[in-house]
């Protein structure tokens, strides 16, 4: 949504080419996001702060690029019903990115353990038989390196039963950015001529 800002004398805010705050008519005002808004009417000088401007939505009926008049939404606040799903699909985007990623380490984990055991099996085939001691001590080595290869397949085994879901829409940014769509709809006016406020 776009801001103005106003005060009740109908005098706006602009910004002159040099970025400096100065007062203009309601034709010569300028549109600014909420925070910039915000900030220069923190910054507004003494003489400015004076004349008690304020951050309005900016609202009412205007001309679009065809000509055709359309009618701005009104501020618009969305309610704690629809903005709490920006947590609630981050929490879901969060949760998938981390299964995504622990797939991978899993996957390079397994891989390293095999290699490991190839190694394990050609030193057994290629080098002088052991005494008892140190046959037992190759055995650890191989029920190690099985037992952490069980753990992660089934570790990956439950993350790969995850259906595959695509996460690009649920960051926080994405739906953020859909709820603040919401504040900048308008109508098109369809009739050929526009019914004033008390008109006949």
């Amino acid at each position: 949504m776009d801001y103005i800002i106003k005060n009740d004398k109908n005098l706006y805010i602009k910004l002159s080419k040099n970025g400096k705050a100065e007062t203009c008519s309601k034709e010569s005002r300028q549109l600014f996001g909420y925070q910039k808004a915000v900030n220069i009417l923190n910054g507004l000088p003494k003489t400015l702060k004076r004349l008690k401007f304020r951050v309005e939505a900016a609202t009412g009926t205007v001309p679009d690029k065809g000509g055709q008049k359309s009618i701005l939404c009104k501020e618009y606040i969305p309610s704690e019903d629809i903005t709490r799903w920006v947590e609630k699909f981050g929490t879901c985007n969060d949760i998938l990115k981390d299964a995504e990623k622990r797939m991978e380490e899993l996957n390079a984990e397994l891989s390293r353990l095999d290699k490991e055991l190839v190694d394990i099996l050609h030193r057994i085939e290629f080098e002088s038989p052991k005494d008892l001691y140190r046959g037992w001590m190759v055995y650890k080595k191989i029920k190690k390196n099985r037992e952490r290869r069980r753990e992660l397949k089934d570790e990956l085994l439950i993350i790969s039963s995850v259906p595959r879901l695509k996460t690009d829409g649920l960051d926080r940014q994405s739906v953020q950015k859909r709820i603040d769509g919401l504040s900048k709809r308008k109508y098109q006016i369809r009739a050929a001529e526009e019914v004033e406020d008390g008109g006949t």
